[in-house]
Parts: C-alpha cells; sequence; structure tokens
C-alpha cells in the first residue's frame, strides 16, 4: 500500500470534519479534558458513518447484566449495583458513535465498574490513533473521560463507566 493510498483517507475524513463542524451553529467546541492537557495532544470526536438508531432497556440488579445498542454493549458486573433498576441505551443515528443512558445519575460500585463496549468499525480512525471514551454533556462538551482500553483487533474501545449519562468517542493521536 502507498502513502498516498493511506494518507488520503484520513485526509478525506479531516476535510469532512471541518465541514460538519463549520457548518453548525448549534454544536460547540468542547471543553479540552484533563487527560488530553496532560499528554500535550489534540483531542476530537470520532467521525463515523451514522448507523441505525438502536435502544435497549431491561432490568439490571446486584447479579449484573448486559444491554446491547446497535454494536455497543453495556456490562455491568456482578456486586456493581445493589440494588434492581431499570436502565435504558440509545445509540442515536449521527456522525459521532454516541450513547445516552438511563437513569442518569445512576451510580455504580467503584470497586466494580460498568463496561461500556463501543465500536468503530464504522469510522475513520488513523494507525496509530487511540480511542477513549468521553462523558458528553447534551451540547457535546466533553466534561470528562472514562478509563478507556483500545482493542484494534476487535475494533472495539472497552470504558469503565462509574455513573451514567451520555457517552461518546473521542480520537486523541499517539506521537511516537
Amino acid at each position: 500500500m502507498n502513502r498516498l493510498t493511506r494518507i488520503l483517507p484520513a485526509a478525506a475524513g479531516l476535510i469532512w470534519a471541518m465541514f460538519i463542524f463549520g457548518c453548525t451553529t448549534e454544536l460547540t467546541e468542547p471543553n479540552t479534558p484533563a487527560f488530553a492537557e496532560a499528554r500535550g495532544e489534540p483531542v476530537v470526536f470520532t467521525l463515523c458513518r451514522p448507523q441505525p438508531e438502536a435502544s435497549s432497556a431491561g432490568w439490571i440488579g446486584p447479579k449484573g447484566g448486559i444491554l446491547k445498542a446497535g454494536r455497543h454493549v453495556l456490562k455491568v458486573p456482578p456486586g456493581s449495583l445493589s440494588t434492581t433498576v431499570w436502565i435504558t441505551m440509545e445509540a442515536p443515528s449521527s456522525s459521532i458513535n454516541r450513547v445516552m443512558f438511563g437513569p442518569s445519575g445512576l451510580i455504580f460500585n467503584s470497586s466494580a465498574p460498568a463496561h461500556l463496549i463501543m465500536s468503530y468499525a464504522n469510522c475513520a480512525v488513523q494507525p496509530g490513533s487511540q480511542q477513549q471514551i468521553v462523558h458528553v454533556n447534551d451540547r457535546l462538551q466533553i466534561l470528562e473521560a472514562a478509563p478507556s482500553e483500545t482493542d484494534p483487533s476487535t475494533l472495539t474501545v472497552d470504558g469503565k463507566l462509574l455513573h451514567f449519562s451520555d457517552y461518546a468517542l473521542s480520537t486523541y493521536a499517539v506521537v511516537y
């Protein structure tokens, strides 16, 4: 594969991102989370091909459980919750992979956090970049980063969640 073949998709994605975010007045520039400032690396939302909207809901309690919405999975391990809770999970159709949970503000046991596994198989990512699950508000401002691990072999990122809210994928560049 020659260098132009590798660079062309990344350049097209960057131009597309500038077009999408430069032509809207409803989105605001997100605050840069502390993990990016510490690394000195730029943080941007991972741009993706919109997938069909997906949602699911179910009762999850002290024994744990799993919910799926599209290609995204919520795994609640045993001991994460002390009571049984009706949990909702929605993945809207968007150019940003995003998952919204309810009830908002639900807290998980810190010794057994829930895991959100988000797929980025439909996203344009550069080789060497890492994906990060970030907590966002309704204006898509980044509020905090969830501890996350990228798995390039499955095109997923696993983030540990201590509470419920809205989460999205962002990318930070790895500088060699």
